[in-house]
């Protein structure tokens, strides 16, 4: 559901928040995104200042969703920062109670105390099963499932949350790791392999999060600090730059999206760079006349029998462009060898 990007200074006296890459806490800030996993598209975003945790704005980010997106229903899920307490679990797991659309899940911290109790649980509870290894020649992994319930601070053994314990054996001196999740989903459509499965989706948000830093310049957005303020020592937050500028990039990768996948898909899920090299960064001309404007590609390319479906379509579509007089857009490439009709 949520992934932070941070960018911290030294100049300027602003709260001081924990930045994963450089594991300390430093003077930074912070861009909370929402993301649809089946989708693969960012839904919504939340700048705020570095002392702000994402436990602070998960409630926040799931019931902006609810109210904007309208889904029929939405399973959020949240990484650990989400849940350093218990009081923040059980505000989630309240929210997912009283809103019938929604379940929660989210990766449990693993304080000692905890753990100590899922490693108590007995091995007759584990369901064991392979999974591929890390590359094609590696072994395959063990992974172990159990099912539990965990009592949370100052309650009783009823309002206990469902636990989905993942074992990961690791072959050697190393010790195994350990993955669990709260979640509220019941029934028999939320088994626990299909919940870690669902789970681990995560990752495609973690990617496209890394490719809006290093494709779309996100680390180029401006600071959402006032460096004109009098004191440096207490700069004012201005939010709205920040916000307006992560948001402009997360609408460029979505749309980036939308237009591989327009393409086919052989080019579905290709990063924005591989998109900007192919299709974007052609040489060509513009020409303007009193009623048109005709966008003409000096040169064929590579691939350009994939994008030539996408042209005939935005031609027939006649669309206009109101701040150039309401002429109208016409894409012309370069013909091949093999004359083709249209523009």
């Amino acid at each position: 559901m949520s992934f932070i990007w941070t960018r911290w200074t030294k100049k300027f006296s602003i709260p001081k928040g924990y930045v994963t890459t450089r594991n300390k806490y430093m003077r930074c800030e912070k861009l909370y995104y929402g993301y649809d996993l089946r989708q693969r598209r960012f839904v919504t975003l939340k700048a705020t200042p570095g002392n702000v945790e994402l436990r602070d704005v998960s409630g926040l980010l799931t019931r902006r969703v609810l109210r904007h997106g309208q889904p029929t229903s939405l399973h959020a899920l949240f990484d650990a920062g989400a849940g350093k307490s218990d009081a923040d679990v059980r505000g989630l797991m309240t929210l997912a109670d009283e809103t019938p659309n929604l379940d929660v899940t989210l990766r449990a911290c693993r304080y000692p105390h905890r753990v100590k109790q899922w490693k108590e649980l007995s091995a007759d509870k584990f369901t064991t099963y392979q999974e591929p290894g890390d590359c094609q020649a590696a072994p395959p992994k063990e992974v172990r499932l159990a099912e539990t319930t965990t009592v949370l601070k100052g309650e009783s053994e009823a309002d206990a949350v469902r636990t989905i314990v993942c074992r990961q054996v690791i072959s050697g001196p190393k010790n195994d790791r350990w993955h669990p999740l709260y979640t509220s989903l019941t029934g028999e459509q939320s088994l626990p392999r299909e919940v870690l499965d669902e789970f681990r989706q995560r990752q495609h948000h973690e990617q496209s999060y890394r490719v809006e830093v290093h494709d779309a310049f996100l680390n180029a957005a401006r600071c959402g600090y006032d460096k004109q303020s009098p004191d440096r020592k207490r700069p004012r937050f201005c939010r709205g730059p920040l916000q307006m500028i992560g948001w402009l990039t997360a609408l460029l990768y979505n749309a980036c999206g939308d237009f591989a996948a327009e393409l086919g898909s052989p080019w579905e899920g290709s990063f924005i760079r591989t998109l900007r090299r192919t299709f974007f960064d052609r040489p060509g001309k513009l020409y303007c006349t009193p009623t048109s404007v005709i966008v003409y590609f000096d040169q064929d390319f590579n691939h350009q029998d994939d994008v030539l479906p996408l042209i005939d379509r935005i031609n027939s579509q006649q669309h206009r462009i109101p701040w150039m007089d309401d002429r109208l857009l016409v894409l012309s490439v370069c013909p091949k060898s093999n004359s083709r009709a249209g523009p």
